[in-house]
C-alpha cells in the first residue's frame, strides 16, 4: 500500500479484530462541501468499509442507513458540558446513537473528545478534567440502552508521551500519568481500543530529526533506528511501538495489541485522514493541515491508493454529480500604483478565504506577485458564491471567463450542493 507522508494516520490499537482494514475520516471543515450522498458513493465504489466522523454528524448521519458502512461518531470536547450528568448522557446517546441505529445506520463506536491530554494542539479546549467522567457516563448510557456492543474510546496524539527516539524508552508524561492510568484501566475493563493520531512527517521533523524518507511506510529509507534487537525502518512502526511500550509500563503487559510492527506483529486497523481537503481547518502547525485529503475539495483524487489492500496501482474513483458555479474567476487588474491598497485587499482576501497554496512549498508558491494577488481575490470571490461585489476590491478586481490557472496551480471554482441550485441560472456545470 502506498501512503503519502503528509497524511495523518489514526490507528486503532485493539485486540478484537482478525483482519485489518483501511477506513477514512471525514472532517467537513470546508467551505466547499461534498454532498453526503456522493460521499456514500465514494466509500462504496472504493470499497472503504469504515468511516470516522469528527462530530456526531446528526445533520447527515441518516444518509448512511442500510449501507453496512461501519460508522464511528465523535462527541466533541466542546460539548462535554451537555453530557456531564447521567440524564444528559442518556439524552445524547438516545438522540445521536440509538435513533440513527434504529434507522439503519451501522454505528460501531463513539469517540469521546479529541486528544484530551494533548500538550499543544487542543490545549485550550480539551477539558481534560471532564473527559474520564464523560466517557464513563456515555459508556453507562450505551449499556443501559442495550447498545453495549458499541465501543467507546478517545483519540490520543503522540504528545501524551515523553517522546524519545527509542521506543523502549517511551513513557506517558508525568503530568497526565494518573489520568492516563485511569483511562487505560477503563479501556482494559471495557475491551475498547486505544486510538492513536499519528503525524509521521511531524515526528520525523521535530523529534527524530532524520531524513524525510523515514516517514514513508514502504521501508525504503536507508535510515534506521536500533532498539535492542529490534530495527525500525519507518516512523510509523516506531511511533506505534512507542505507545505500546508506554502501555506496557503502565501495568498492562497482557493487553493484546494487534498491530503490524516489530514489537507486536499482527494486523493493523488504520483510518486515513482525511477524505477531502478542509480549507477551514485551523492551521496550527502549518498550511499542510488543510491539505491532508485523499481528494481535492472538488472530488478529484490526489493520490494513488488501494483501499482494499491488494496493492493495485490505481487512483480512487472520482466524485460524480458535483455542481459548480459558472466558469467565472476574479483576478487582479494589475494596477500597482497604490501598493498599500493592493496589500490591504490581498491580506483581507487571505484572511477571509484559504490562501495556503500560496505558502512556501505549496502548489501555487511559484506564481508571480500579481498572480498571487489574483489567486487571493478569486479565493474570496468563490467563497462568496461569485457575487459581483465580491470581486470589487476598490476597483482592483475584475471578473473574467478566461481561466487564470497557471501550471499546477489551479484557480478553483466554487462547488454547490444540488439543493442550492434550485432557481439559479443554467450556466452551472454538473460532472457526470
Amino acid at each position: 500500500m502506498r501512503l503519502n507522508i503528509g497524511m495523518c494516520f489514526m490507528v486503532l490499537l485493539m485486540a478484537t479484530r482478525v483482519n485489518s482494514f483501511v477506513g477514512i475520516t471525514w472532517g467537513r471543515q470546508q467551505s466547499q462541501q461534498l454532498v453526503p450522498s456522493m460521499v456514500v458513493d465514494l466509500l462504496l465504489q472504493n470499497e472503504i468499509p469504515a468511516l470516522r466522523l469528527m462530530t456526531s454528524a446528526n445533520d447527515i448521519i441518516e444518509i448512511f442507513s442500510d449501507t453496512n458502512i461501519s460508522i464511528a461518531i465523535t462527541l466533541g470536547h466542546q460539548v462535554f458540558n451537555l453530557v456531564n450528568r447521567k440524564d444528559l448522557a442518556y439524552i445524547w446517546v438516545n438522540d445521536r446513537v440509538k435513533e440513527p441505529i434504529n434507522k439503519g445506520v451501522n454505528i460501531v463506536e463513539v469517540t469521546v473528545g479529541s486528544e484530551p491530554f494533548s500538550s499543544s494542539f487542543f490545549r485550550a479546549t480539551a477539558k481534560t478534567y471532564q473527559f474520564v467522567n464523560v466517557i464513563k457516563l456515555v459508556r453507562g448510557a450505551l449499556n443501559d440502552m442495550g447498545l453495549g456492543y458499541i465501543r467507546t474510546t478517545t483519540s490520543h496524539g503522540m504528545d501524551v508521551l515523553e517522546l524519545t527516539k527509542i521506543p523502549s524508552e517511551a513513557d506517558f508524561r508525568d503530568d497526565i500519568k494518573t489520568l492516563m492510568l485511569e483511562s487505560l484501566e477503563f479501556f482494559n475493563q471495557t475491551g475498547t481500543p486505544f486510538l492513536l493520531n499519528m503525524f509521521p512527517i511531524q515526528m520525523v521533523r521535530e523529534v527524530l530529526e532524520c531524513p524525510m524518507e523515514f516517514a514513508f511506510f514502504n521501508n525504503k529509507s536507508e535510515f534506521k533506528i536500533q532498539d535492542g534487537n529490534v530495527t525500525y525502518r519507518n516512523a510509523v512502526e516506531l511511533m506505534i511501538d512507542s505507545v505500546a511500550w508506554a502501555i506496557r509500563k503502565a501495568g498492562y503487559p497482557n493487553m493484546k495489541i494487534m498491530i503490524g510492527t516489530p514489537l507486536k506483529p499482527g494486523p493493523i486497523d488504520v483510518f486515513l485522514h482525511s477524505l477531502s481537503d478542509e480549507n477551514e481547518f485551523p492551521s496550527v502547525f502549518g498550511a499542510f493541515q488543510r491539505h491532508w485529503g485523499i481528494y481535492e475539495a472538488d472530488g478529484n483524487p490526489k493520490y494513488k491508493i488501494d483501499f482494499t489492500l491488494q496493492d493495485r496501482d490505481i487512483y480512487p474513483t472520482q466524485a460524480k454529480g458535483l455542481v459548480t458555479m459558472p466558469n467565472r474567476w476574479c483576478k487582479f487588474d494589475g494596477d500597482n500604483s497604490d501598493k498599500d491598497l493592493v496589500n490591504k485587499y490581498y491580506n483581507f482576501a487571505c484572511e477571509e478565504a484559504d490562501c495556503t497554496r500560496l505558502e512556501k512549498g505549496g502548489s501555487c508558491d511559484g506564481l508571480s506577485d500579481d498572480s498571487k494577488i489574483s489567486y487571493a481575490f478569486n479565493a474570496y470571490f468563490q467563497k462568496e458564491k461569485q457575487r459581483v461585489e465580491a470581486c470589487d476590491f476598490d476597483g482592483l478586481g475584475e471578473i473574467t471567463a478566461e481561466n487564470p490557472s497557471v501550471g499546477n496551480c489551479e484557480f478553483p471554482i466554487e462547488i454547490l450542493a444540488l439543493q442550492d441550485q434550485i432557481g439559479r441560472d443554467n450556466s452551472i456545470s454538473i460532472r457526470i
